[in-house]
């Protein structure tokens, strides 16, 4: 992975931390989380830890030397990313598409194929992987573009989000106010 590309991806997780910040209630919010024997790039436990767990895997998004966006070097890291995610164990899923490639007259929407469209369901069909699409530009306001939003995975995670949350420091945190 290229300096840039590593660059872009720890700027795409601190615009995600800032998107579920604004998103959940009481969110705690790590970075690179150890979590249940997984690599999560941005994990957010809500309520302070009793809540919903989110789970975000970020990847830049390919382009070819020439500048046009290679869609099968994109694919083959969403099928990558999608596996991971079916054995990841929380409430909401993401992938995330970094934006890498800066061109002022256009910008290629991030898509899954028609192939993965079915891969993206649990087994069950209770639950969907959601698609997020960030973008932050050097001189310019970063975004996230819910591109499909997620939906609710089966998943027991209380006794699990307890632990980590008593374990771990989270990168972000809304504190209580110290009593006056």
């Amino acid at each position: 992975m290229s300096t840039d590309e590593r660059k872009e991806l720890g700027r795409g997780k601190n615009v995600v931390l800032e998107f579920f910040e604004r998103k959940l209630h009481v969110p705690k919010i790590y970075l690179d989380a150890a979590w249940d024997g997984d690599q999560i790039d941005v994990l957010a436990i809500d309520r302070s830890g009793v809540g919903d767990v989110h789970a975000v895997l970020l990847f830049p998004r390919p382009y070819t030397t020439d500048g046009r966006l290679d869609l099968e070097s994109q694919e083959s890291r969403i099928d990558h990313l999608i596996t991971r995610l079916k054995s990841v164990t929380a409430h909401f899923k993401y992938i995330a598409a970094v934006e890498t490639q800066r061109q002022a007259d256009w910008r290629a929407i991030f898509r899954i194929s028609n192939s993965q469209t079915e891969r993206i369901f649990a087994p069950d069909f209770v639950g969907r992987i959601g698609l997020l699409h960030i973008d932050a530009p050097e001189d310019g306001e970063p975004r996230t573009e819910v591109v499909l939003r997620p939906e609710r995975f089966r998943a027991k995670v209380s006794a699990l989000a307890d632990d980590f949350v008593m374990q771990h420091t989270p990168d972000w945190e809304i504190r209580d106010s110290p009593v006056a």
